[in-house]
Parts: structure tokens; C-alpha cells; sequence
């Protein structure tokens, strides 16, 4: 028996991760093994703690380029002596950065993981001034 994890094929029996490739002799016999009319599983569902690892990982990609406008925004306050402006920069940095210590305990799908980051995503931009905010949205575009 194998199953079908999409980008690859797994054999049951050893765990072998077998290419999706026309030359290798074990995708070969998977494909005499389909053509007898056998079907694969279905790769397990995802743990919660694999989809709260996904769902962090994205948050992450998607924080670095607002990360990066905000640490300019935050160098040009110092150099200009704006030190307040400066640290309403710092507080939202570490709020992009704690999103990712969000209790996603009671979340029981991806897409509920997701509406929790992102609201805590929209709480922190909003309680920014209006023009680092609009900063927030281009640099997400």
C-alpha cells in the first residue's frame, strides 16, 4: 500500500519516500500498483501543533517586510531626536514579534489559527498613528 502525500509518494510497508519521477523504479512499480486498480491513502491530518507551526512560520514571513519599514521609520526618529516616535516604533516591533507567542490552544482548524493571528495583527495596527499604520498596509501588499 502507499500513500499519496502529493509531492511525493510513500510506501506503507518501509516509510520509503519515493519521487514523483518517470525514471525511478519504485514511482514505476507505484504506478503498476495504481494501474491494478489499488488506491492510496490519504496522508494524515496535520497534529495541531504541525498546523500552529504553519501558521507561525507564515506570520513570520509575513511580519519581515513590516519589520523592515518599521526599523527604518524607527532609526530616522532617533537620528531626528522624535524619541517618543521612536518608541511607539519599538512597541509595535515586539508586538510583531510576540504574535508569535499567540495561545492558539483553542484554535481547532488552520483558518481559525489564521483569524487569530491576524486579528491580533489588526489590534496592533490599529493602535498605531495613522501614518505608520498606512505604512503597515503597503508594506503587506
Amino acid at each position: 500500500m502507499y500513500t499519496d502525500h502529493g509531492s511525493f509518494i510513500q510506501r506503507d510497508e518501509d516509510g520509503a519516500c519515493i519521487p514523483i519521477n518517470l525514471l525511478n523504479a519504485d514511482y514505476a512499480a507505484y504506478l503498476t500498483w495504481l494501474s491494478d486498480g489499488n488506491i492510496p491513502g490519504a496522508p494524515p491530518e496535520p497534529t495541531h501543533a504541525q498546523l500552529w507551526e504553519r501558521a507561525i512560520a507564515e506570520m513570520r514571513a509575513q511580519r519581515q517586510p513590516i519589520l523592515d519599514v518599521l526599523d527604518g521609520l524607527q532609526s530616522s526618529a532617533l537620528v531626528l531626536g522624535q524619541t517618543s516616535r521612536a518608541q511607539v516604533i519599538e512597541t509595535a516591533k515586539q508586538g510583531l514579534r510576540d504574535i508569535t507567542k499567540l495561545n492558539l490552544s483553542e484554535c481547532t482548524t488552520y483558518e481559525e489559527m489564521q483569524q487569530t493571528v491576524m486579528a491580533a495583527y489588526f489590534a496592533l495596527a490599529a493602535a498605531l498613528p495613522s501614518d505608520i499604520r498606512l505604512l503597515f498596509k503597503e508594506a503587506t501588499q
